[in-house]
């Protein structure tokens, strides 16, 4: 079970800060907390990886600070609790560093605009806003200190404060605020559970002939047997060959 799978993310008043994510365990009528994994983890009986960085867990029991939690693909693990963060209102992270956020935030599904908030490093006690940012080729995470009043209220900028981070979120999360902080959906976390089809090719590279590429490469109005990537590509070659076939 993932995160989220829609890059639209449906804002509730419902949710309180306290309040994590919870799943229902059906077979055993009782509920796990939401958590993600912040690296991978080998079993003992093996060389491979059975939890990757960025993982959706559900946390079965705890136990002198050792987690049993099940993957999306319905297996469980016994780890220790500092492999994991616990999520809540799917965007709050608890016990992760700046790096963290920067590894899970720069991770496959996420884009630019994707966030969470995590307790800050720098200012113990108080909270930061983690928010991938892109422009262009270049792929970055900014990071807000989300400071806080005596009466309890929180605020970035002085000229808006909220008295819940619920509702920090929400205001920047509004495609209308205007802010420089502009937020779309909580950090995606990522499902093993998803499978990725892999589509076989009809296309014979024997009985491939030049001329043929270079009728898929222009393109018609039939299926194409090339696919877009492998098109640039080849015409990027075919220029190369070309042009180097015309030097003195």
């Amino acid at each position: 079970m993932g995160c989220l799978t829609s890059r639209f993310w449906h804002r509730s008043a419902a949710y309180r800060l306290e309040d994590p994510v919870v799943m229902s365990d059906e077979a055993s009528g009782n509920h796990m907390h939401m958590a993600v994994a912040l690296c991978n983890f080998p079993p003992q009986r093996s060389d491979e990886h059975t939890i990757f960085l960025g993982d959706s867990l559900n946390i079965i029991s705890e136990d002198n600070g050792m987690l049993t939690v099940r993957s999306s693909s319905g297996t469980e693990f016994f780890i220790p609790h500092t492999y994991v963060s616990k999520v809540h209102n799917r965007w709050l992270f608890e016990r992760i560093t700046r790096r963290n956020a920067e590894q899970l935030l720069m991770l496959p599904p996420n884009y630019s605009g994707c966030f969470l908030i995590r307790e800050s490093q720098s200012f113990p006690g108080s909270y930061s806003l983690s928010m991938r940012q892109d422009g262009g080729h270049a792929h970055n995470v900014k990071h807000y200190r989300i400071h806080q009043l005596h009466n309890g209220w929180y605020y970035i900028h002085h000229s808006h404060y909220f008295s819940t981070l619920t509702q920090l979120v929400d205001y920047y999360s509004r495609s209308s605020n205007g802010a420089y902080c502009q937020l779309t959906e909580p950090c995606l976390l990522h499902d093993s559970n998803t499978a990725v089809a892999i589509q076989r090719s009809s296309l014979n590279w024997r009985d491939l002939s030049r001329s043929m590429v270079q009728r898929q490469l222009k393109g018609t109005n039939q299926e194409s047997l090339v696919s877009e990537g492998l098109r640039e590509t080849m015409k990027a070659y075919f220029y190369v060959t070309e042009s180097s076939a015309c030097e003195d």
